[in-house]
């Protein structure tokens, strides 16, 4: 019985082994955020505009053609209007009528322009990110002298951070002008005395008749309000970036009454994972303040990955009793840079920075 007990009391000898826990903030530096849009090479008449040419529908002034006007018409009739005069036309209002002569009036010619200039920019925005996390460390203290020892242990630590950025790279203006083409024809009514308005003949049955080409024509035009539409996009990005970093480390301890220093170093394993969001909306807006959206795009991308560093730790701390001590420190991390691309934006830091931080340990 009695050698059963020596054997599990060696067991559980935990004497040397200590136990630390505390909490840390670390800088990721040389950040930089590169963002273009997808609104710079969108290619749509309804952002430049779609250049309009109607021809009016009087037609050309010579020949018997088929005539449509703002308030009639004047076609060729069953016989092909021979002679050059008809009888399938009609009119809306008795003010067309002067003395001897009908007047039609036609608006539907017009010449729709633009004029489209635009503004675009690559952002691009540099600084550093600020993550932080718990930290726990698990070691084992090889006595040397009586003021200096070494220890054997692994560190793990977790950092994670979040940012949003919303910008707005790409502007445009377009200045649409609408010119109209004004046709006034006049046709000679040969003595007919015209029917009441509105009036309206028929293709194959013989009425009034009047000339089927007209006698005197006059064209003006005039110009519309020059219509202004604005255009602006707005990408609104999210980041999301978590880092777990496993150290196995060697540490060298000097000891003054209940004061020390550590310093320890290592290799690192850091593995990382990360989700990033990107949305763009491309909008419109004309003098009125009326707005609304043309088109929008979204992306998102996610993933982890394992990256190798190394690392160099300075701590200064206080015993207070036998068995638990506080501690701050600060560490060196050294590790490659890390890009991810979503949308028409990319983001790229280092991994490897500087911490900070306290702990807590409590030693067997």
């Amino acid at each position: 019985m009695g050698g059963e007990d020596v054997s599990e009391n060696k067991r559980l000898n935990l004497s040397g082994f200590s136990i630390e826990f505390g909490y840390s903030a670390r800088s990721f530096d040389g950040l930089m955020l590169s963002v273009d849009s997808f609104s710079r090479n969108y290619n749509s008449t309804k952002l430049t505009g779609e250049i309009i040419s109607v021809d009016p529908s009087a037609g050309s002034f010579e020949g018997v053609l088929d005539r449509s006007y703002d308030n009639g018409f004047v076609r060729k009739d069953g016989t092909g209007s021979i002679g050059e005069v008809t009888w399938f036309w009609g009119y809306d209002d008795i003010s067309q009528v002067d003395q001897d002569v009908i007047v039609f009036t036609d608006t539907s010619g017009k010449d729709v322009d633009h004029q489209y200039s635009q503004i675009t920019d690559l952002y691009s925005e540099e600084g550093s990110e600020r993550g932080n996390g718990p930290m726990f460390s698990l070691s084992y203290q090889f006595k040397g002298s009586e003021s200096l020892s070494y220890s054997a242990g692994l560190n793990i630590s977790n950092v994670r951070f979040d940012n949003s950025w919303s910008l707005s790279n790409f502007s445009a203006v377009r200045n649409t002008e609408v010119t109209q083409y004004v046709i006034e024809d006049s046709y000679n009514l040969l003595g007919t005395v015209p029917p009441e308005p509105p009036y309206t003949g028929k293709f194959s049955e013989p009425g009034a008749l009047i000339e089927a080409v007209p006698s005197e024509r006059n064209e003006s035009f005039k110009n519309s309000p020059t219509e202004r539409f604005q255009f602006n996009n707005q990408i609104d990005n999210n980041f999301e970036f978590s880092m777990t970093s496993f150290s196995p480390a060697l540490t060298l301890s000097y000891g003054l009454k209940n004061f020390f220093l550590d310093f320890g170093f290592g290799p690192t394993v850091n593995v990382i994972d990360w989700k990033s969001n990107y949305s763009e909306n491309l909008k419109s807006s004309d003098q009125n303040g009326e707005s609304n959206i043309l088109e929008n795009w979204s992306d998102q991308s996610s993933g982890d990955d394992v990256v190798l560093g190394a690392f160099l730790q300075v701590s200064a701390g206080l015993n207070i009793n036998n068995n638990w001590s506080l501690k701050a420190f600060t560490r060196k991390d050294w590790a490659k840079e890390f890009e991810n691309e979503v949308g028409a934006s990319r983001i790229n830091f280092d991994l490897g920075g500087m911490s900070a931080g306290m702990s807590a340990t409590f030693s067997f």
